[in-house]
């Protein structure tokens, strides 16, 4: 297949269209206005996302809801806390490989919880007898975790179809960060947070991020290895493409 020929597009359907615009607009907001995101609106988020796949339609999930003022203060200092040793260890790499690029490494701060709700994703690994005996012996918590990211990021795609923002709080499955959300919010072993959702209204104006065009990351029929990168290729599209230089100020 020619590559040209393989990237022609095709008639668009309005679902389509709408889709695309999603998924090239959405962006992930850290800082949140104080504007109250109502109940039925948070119900209408969740009934839409539990249709979301799984594997051996398992539906590995429970939600906890987090809209209490005191309890998203005591999370915001156990995320802050355990973000401390990271930020210190994130000095020693190469400058041009923080993960802020070559900019400053910004105090721990966790500006998320000011966002009026905060959706705590768990994941029950009792339901992986769900599957095939031997899949859950051989790859339980790997399908497991594929479901819980399916129906996060259909979280994310729903939040933005509604003009509301949200990102990723990923730390949530951290030693420290999992052993105070259970004790804060009660949800028993084996049951283990996987992701947390603020959800609110953006307080922040997003920058255009970079995206690999099609033709950089697809191959036909069998990987293309006279495009494989070298380690060196690699650190170096890190540091120009995704974690680049700020730009100078026009004086």
């Amino acid at each position: 297949m020619d590559e040209q020929e393989a990237f022609m597009p095709v008639p668009e359907t309005p679902a389509y269209a709408a889709f695309s615009d999603l998924m090239q607009t959405r962006r992930s907001i850290r800082r949140f206005r104080p504007d109250p995101v109502d109940d039925e609106t948070i119900k209408l988020l969740i009934d839409t996302v539990r249709h979301a796949p799984s594997a051996g339609n398992a539906q590995p999930w429970d939600f906890i809801v987090v809209r209490d003022k005191e309890m998203k203060e005591k999370i915001r200092e156990i995320f802050v806390e355990q973000l401390r040793p990271k930020y210190k260890m994130e000095q020693l790499r190469d400058r041009g490989l923080w993960f802020t690029g070559a900019r400053p490494i910004p105090e721990p701060a966790a500006p998320f919880c000011d966002a009026p709700v905060l959706i705590v994703v768990t994941g029950d690994p009792r339901l992986q007898d769900a599957y095939w005996y031997r899949v859950k012996l051989d790859k339980g918590h790997q399908h497991m975790v594929s479901s819980l990211a399916t129906i996060v990021y259909s979280m994310h795609l729903a939040c933005a179809s509604l003009g509301l923002a949200s990102h990723y709080v990923s730390d949530t499955a951290s030693p420290d960060m999992q052993t105070h959300l259970r004790s804060f919010l009660g949800y028993p072993e084996p049951l283990w947070a996987y992701e947390m959702i603020p959800i609110g209204y953006a307080d922040m104006t997003v920058s255009n991020r970079f995206v690999h065009e099609s033709e950089d990351f697809v191959h036909w029929e069998k990987y293309d290895i006279s495009r494989h990168r070298s380690d060196q290729e690699i650190k170096e599209h890190i540091m120009k493409k995704i974690r680049p230089q700020p730009k100078p100020k026009a004086e």
